[in-house]
């Protein structure tokens, strides 16, 4: 339609013009970047607990709830990175999951002992401060670096396209849920991030956007040995079951009995 084309580069000419929202943060994306990558007690440690796991499955022929218990290792061996091993001692399937049980306890181990780490995407990513919360916490939002690029290329704004802040503006703008639906992108890597974090980079929430869906966690701490450790975590999760089909989950987990560098449990 003539005279779209022209609109929209107005309009995105207008955004890059808008002052960025204000915010009295007392610390730059760029400086939470760089908490949420390092790890402020690298020394090595053993931390074992007890959990208790809720998981919610939603499949094409119904939802059902799956209930697990068993025990969490979570360790750092010197000059290593952090590990955790989740050991499933009880599940309780519905019935007609039980021939799945072998896959579904993969699964939740696999949300055990995976973990989501912002600090892998984000430098594939526009990344600005969306909000500012109490008690020190930022919510930062993410859009894929070649998204960005795409879009600045497209309504003519080339010359502006290694300017970090105009980047990141525009990235804001991406961001926002009028705009969500047009950023949808294929591809193994996502391409939106959401994620909560406070002034010392710890990762509180995040949410990952992929073309088939988001996965994400929810975690409170609990704090032993002046380290941050689990003690309660939500997850949403997405999965293809040989027999079932796609699989969206979620799983709520409650840890217990934390004991740290206690040996042999």
């Amino acid at each position: 339609m003539p005279g779209v084309r022209p609109l929209a580069t107005a309009l995105l000419a207008a955004i890059l013009a808008a002052p960025a929202p204000a915010l009295g943060q007392a610390v730059s994306v760029d400086a939470l970047l760089e908490r949420i990558a390092a790890d402020p007690n690298p020394q090595p440690y053993t931390m074992t607990a007890d959990f208790t796991a809720d998981f919610t499955l939603r499949t094409a022929t119904g939802t059902f709830l799956v209930k697990a218990a068993g025990t969490l290792t979570e360790s750092r061996a010197p000059g290593g990175p952090r590990r955790r091993r989740a050991e499933v001692t009880r599940m309780d399937v519905p019935l007609l999951l039980r021939p799945f049980g072998a896959s579904i306890r993969k699964i939740i181990t696999d949300l055990i002992e995976a973990e989501l780490r912002p600090a892998e995407v984000t430098p594939h990513m526009d990344v600005f401060i969306a909000e500012e919360r109490p008690a020190g916490r930022y919510v930062l939002g993410g859009v894929r670096s070649d998204i960005v690029t795409q879009t600045m290329n497209r309504y003519g704004q080339q010359a502006l396209v290694r300017d970090v802040a105009v980047r990141r503006q525009i990235a804001r703008w991406l961001w926002t849920p009028p705009q969500r639906a047009t950023i949808v992108r294929p591809g193994p890597g996502p391409y939106m991030l959401t994620a909560t974090v406070d002034e010392a980079g710890l990762v509180h929430q995040v949410s990952l956007a992929y073309d088939w869906g988001q996965v994400g966690n929810r975690i409170t701490f609990v704090t032993i040995g002046g380290r941050p450790f689990w003690l309660e975590v939500t997850s949403d999760s997405a999965s293809e079951v040989s027999g079932i089909g796609r699989v969206d989950g979620t799983m709520l987990l409650r840890m217990s009995n934390h004991c740290l560098n206690c040996g042999s449990r």
